[in-house]
């Protein structure tokens, strides 16, 4: 594949959209596709990182005049800096062909997209907000507490969503080194802090934790590490602050190695952006700060999980209390190992492998038909007999009888995914005539023994929600045995939930 990234850096906006874009990007690489950089002149853009990671870059010209956004253009808009339709002539003169353009932007809108995209090509749509209409092909939203749905009405009927923190985009050593990461932290004490807000923190929100950090208890024996990028606007001012702590303080900057450091580290005070995922696949506790609007609910998301302590803005009146109050409750080890263990749940750091997946299979539901019988057979038969309510497993003879009434029954959908087949999927629609009710069906799912353990079912599932609506469904359950754990976890990370317990089967339920 030929792959085409759109992502900007800039003082402004910061360095996590191409950032993100460079570990994707690096992931299809290794596996022999052409990936390429189309980014603009901004202040603080990350063009030399991008050629020296290898890629090669067009970038835009930087922005002549001053520029307006008008009324009807995204909330982001002034963050290109350029007009949309004059960026967008520019990076489709820069792109020539591709067989997807991934777009990671806030300025830019399903208007963008159409004058942008080269005929023939494919549009993958990085997004975090959820405001705005596009067009795309593949949607990634990697942020705790985004539904699928949020989507409704912004992108096609057709277009793959992958939504939730298992598709966070982190680099390889995340995944690598969180079973050293997890297994450091039983019984940790406060040794070591790890401070950081972002590439760019334009509003010195370091140097305000820091200050925090000065007035503190903390122990003697614990250091701290700040980490910033080379375009802060305000790395001296931190530096001279780190210079007059209490407790020792290093400054780093450029960090090659943040994995390593994360798992060396007891605690993190950081902004809710894209490191929120990195800090979670290592099981590192973390106060976490808001600095823009639109990381309050990724606050909310993981303080509520249990998997943070959210402290707000650095620009609060009650900042201060709320730090002072976080670093009290951390003082236990039984805190935060409680809160290790409740983050290392959100994220396992496998999340590009899942979208370069999908950028390489994408995936489209199909009705079954007696040919794909035999196959669906034999994936069911190499599972145990337990795993079904039946208990035991069906001869050949018996499956394609069964099959072959399913077929014909109004009341029941059957679907497979992949060409050839890779998995099955069916629904079993209620009726009002029996008591029942039409808008709900009960969901199950067979994988392909080779279509297992690449996140495939957690597409396949949110592929079969959106069908299912289209369908006038309102609710999809699933009934899975308590021992099939692979199951359980499929279901909880499509965004189902636990509604009951009987005969040793878990009822999950999904309102649509």
């Amino acid at each position: 594949m030929n792959v085409v990234f759109r992502a900007d850096a800039s003082v402004q906006m910061g360095t996590g959209h191409v950032m993100r874009c460079l570990t994707l990007a690096k992931g299809l690489r290794e596996r022999g596709h052409g990936c390429r950089f189309v980014c603009r002149d901004l202040n603080g853009h990350l063009g030399e990182r991008v050629v020296d990671d290898g890629f090669d870059l067009t970038l835009l010209p930087a922005p002549s005049v001053a520029f307006t956004p008008a009324a009807d253009d995204p909330a982001h808009a002034a963050w290109a800096e350029v007009a949309w339709d004059v960026d967008a002539a520019q990076t489709r003169a820069a792109i020539a062909d591709c067989d997807w353009l991934v777009v990671d932007h806030y300025a830019f809108d399903a208007r963008w997209q159409k004058m942008a995209l080269c005929a023939g090509a494919k549009l993958a749509v990085i997004d975090d907000l959820a405001d705005r209409p596009h067009i795309a092909d593949l949607l990634l939203d990697q942020n705790l507490g985004r539904l699928a749905s949020d989507y409704d009405g912004l992108v096609p009927d057709g277009c793959t969503r992958l939504i939730g923190p298992r598709y966070a985009l982190l680099r390889p050593e995340f995944a690598q080194l969180r079973g050293e990461s997890l297994a450091r932290r039983k019984g940790m004490q406060l040794n070591h802090i790890l401070i950081s807000m972002g590439g760019v923190d334009k509003d010195d929100a370091t140097s305000r934790v820091l200050m925090e950090l000065a007035e503190s208890s903390l122990s003697d024996q614990c250091r701290i590490t700040v980490v910033m990028g080379r375009n802060a606007p305000w790395l001296e001012n931190v530096q001279t602050i780190a210079k007059t702590m209490t407790n020792p303080t290093e400054v780093v900057v450029d960090v090659a190695d943040m994995a390593a450091l994360m798992v060396q580290a007891d605690l993190a005070i950081g902004a809710a952006g894209g490191t929120s995922w990195e800090r979670c696949a290592l099981g590192l506790p973390t106060l976490i700060a808001v600095l823009a609007d639109n990381q309050m609910s990724a606050s909310a998301a993981l303080a509520s999980q249990g998997a943070a302590i959210a402290v707000g803005s650095p620009e609060a009146p009650e900042f201060s209390v709320r730090v002072s109050e976080a670093l009290h409750q951390v003082q236990t080890s039984s805190t935060l190992n409680a809160l290790s263990q409740s983050a290392a749940c959100i994220a396992d750091g496998r999340g590009a492998s899942r979208v370069a997946n999908a950028l390489e299979q994408p995936l489209t539901l199909r009705r079954a038909t007696m040919e794909d019988a035999a196959a669906i057979w034999t994936w069911r038969d190499a599972l145990p007999a337990s795993h079904f309510h039946a208990g035991t497993k069906p001869s050949l003879a018996d499956h394609l009888a069964w099959f072959s009434r399913a077929l014909d029954d109004p009341r029941c959908r059957l679907y497979v995914a992949g060409d050839p087949a890779i998995a099955h999927l069916r629904l079993d629609m209620g009726d009002d005539t029996d008591g029942g009710d039409a808008r709900r069906a009960v969901v199950s799912i067979i994988l392909a023994p080779q279509a297992r353990g690449g996140g495939l079912g957690v597409r396949l599932l949110t592929r079969l929600a959106e069908a299912s609506r289209t369908e006038g469904l309102t609710t999809l359950v699933a009934e899975v045995q308590v021992e099939n754990e692979a199951s359980l976890a499929l279901f909880r990370s499509a965004g189902y939930a636990q509604v009951g317990l009987e005969g040793g089967f878990c009822t999950f339920q999904l309102d649509l």
